[in-house]
């Protein structure tokens, strides 16, 4: 019950990107088909399996740290980018971007399981919760009515993306 549990928690870190990104999309008032959502978490889960797989494998040769902090900065870059350029978040392309940066640290996560010898209900449980939590992100997005937040809106997905990736340092 307690590894269950662990998993749990595990999985609803790795998705606190998935929150974060869906928000900011709810912000921009963007309609996300379900199925890009869909395909995204299963993407997820299946990274999160393979680098499991890759965790047991490797060892202690590469440092999961390296992983998050290579996440850390893109996130940094892209805030940093997203201040002076908008990103064109309505643009299918970028759907690939956003799977793939979602996923940079949940390689992480997953060689630090796979090294834990975590079982490999992680990565399905991951990809649920991905899901789940980019929904609930794009409704609060969505639904916000602050005056602040709409008057400063072009600013919020820098910030965010900012803070994501200054955490990913700070909490590495």
């Amino acid at each position: 019950m307690l590894a269950f549990i662990f998993l749990l928690l595990l999985s609803m870190l790795v998705s606190i990107d998935a929150f974060g990104i869906g928000f900011l999309f709810g912000l921009k008032k963007i309609r996300i088909p379900v199925v890009f959502i869909a395909m995204i978490a299963l993407f997820s889960a299946f990274v999160v399996f393979f680098s499991m797989g890759v965790g047991r494998i490797i060892g202690d040769l590469v440092p999961a740290s390296s992983i998050q902090t290579s996440a850390a900065v893109l996130m940094i870059a892209i805030g940093i980018y997203n201040m002076f350029f908008d990103l064109p978040l309505y643009r299918r392309s970028y759907f690939v971007m956003v799977a793939l940066l979602m996923n940079v640290d949940s390689v992480g996560y997953g060689i630090q399981a796979g090294l834990s010898d975590r079982s490999f209900w992680f990565a399905p449980m991951a990809g649920v919760i991905i899901f789940i939590a980019f929904i609930i992100g794009v409704i609060y997005g969505h639904e916000l009515k602050s005056r602040f937040i709409i008057k400063y809106m072009t600013f919020i997905p820098s910030i965010i993306f900012l803070l994501l990736g200054f955490s990913k340092l700070l909490f590495n």
